[in-house]
């Protein structure tokens, strides 16, 4: 008689467990039975002990929290922001706090979402952010420019955005290498860009350089990959032996770079 009495509080039924089955107990019975479609009889048979024996319901998930948020907030929702952020492409750490670093991701999604870019997470913000991305998300980050680029001789408007120490790539290698040195930076690995797209003006001055025999090889001025905003000279001092190298080459084909010039541990190129 606990038994049953027990599974009708679990079921939520108001019932003292004292294994006597009296009138309160009858009742409780008969509300259950009301409640689950039963014949309300206050007798419990076998489709009763059925309902009483199913597993109660899983709750439905909370919805993510999405409050107001700007720069200066701390805690779950900073980082249940900035992990949607990453969804969508953006390069962001997920620490919980909302610094200029994620004001910028905010403002740069903001801006390719048609949104005020105001740096403040609110409704129209999260409305976004919690779409699912589309398939072919390549946000432009904040700081981008277009540019005149070339590729295989042909010249052609790309927009480059910032990667560091003054440079830039080709948009979608952009993303794809912040991500990449955000991950060096958390294994201890420092990417340090020499050289990422270049104007034509300083593709032929290298070139001059490297026919007179006083600089490293370089291709012909609107030949070059770094002309189309898709490689990277990376500091790796050991060369093929050091540190930055070994950890590029275990790694930067998870986000689409090859190192793709034999001799030349430094030149890396965003493939896809």
């Amino acid at each position: 008689m606990k038994t049953l009495q027990q599974k009708l509080k679990a079921k939520g039924i108001n019932v003292g467990v004292d294994g006597q089955f009296g009138p309160k107990t009858k009742a409780a019975v008969i509300a259950f039975q009301r409640a689950n479609g039963l014949t309300a009889d206050g007798v419990v048979g076998p489709k009763t002990w059925a309902k009483l024996n199913a597993a109660a319901p899983k709750p439905p998930a909370a919805a993510p929290s999405t409050p107001t948020l700007k720069q200066g907030a701390k805690g779950q929702s900073v980082k249940n922001l900035q992990t949607r952020l990453r969804a969508h492409g953006h390069n962001v750490s997920v620490d919980g706090q909302f610094g200029p670093a994620t004001r910028n991701a905010v403002l740069a999604f903001q801006r390719a979402k048609g949104l005020g870019a105001d740096g403040v997470v609110g409704p129209q913000t999260w409305a976004k952010l919690n779409a699912a991305p589309s398939a072919n998300n390549n946000p432009t980050p904040s700081g981008s420019k277009k540019v005149a680029g070339y590729v295989n001789g042909k010249a052609r408007t790309i927009t480059v955005s910032p990667i560091g120490n003054g440079k830039f790539l080709r948009s979608d290698a952009a993303v794809k290498f912040n991500a990449m040195k955000a991950a060096a930076a958390r294994a201890g690995v420092t990417l340090h860009v020499n050289s990422g797209f270049r104007t034509m003006a300083e593709q032929r001055y290298l070139y001059n350089l490297y026919k007179a025999g006083k600089g490293n090889l370089a291709a012909r001025p609107g030949y070059s990959n770094h002309q189309g905003g898709l490689s990277a000279d990376i500091n790796a001092p050991g060369g093929y032996s050091g540190k930055v190298y070994n950890w590029l080459k275990a790694n930067a084909h998870k986000y689409g770079f090859k190192n793709d010039v034999g001799g030349e541990p430094w030149h890396w190129t965003f493939k896809g």
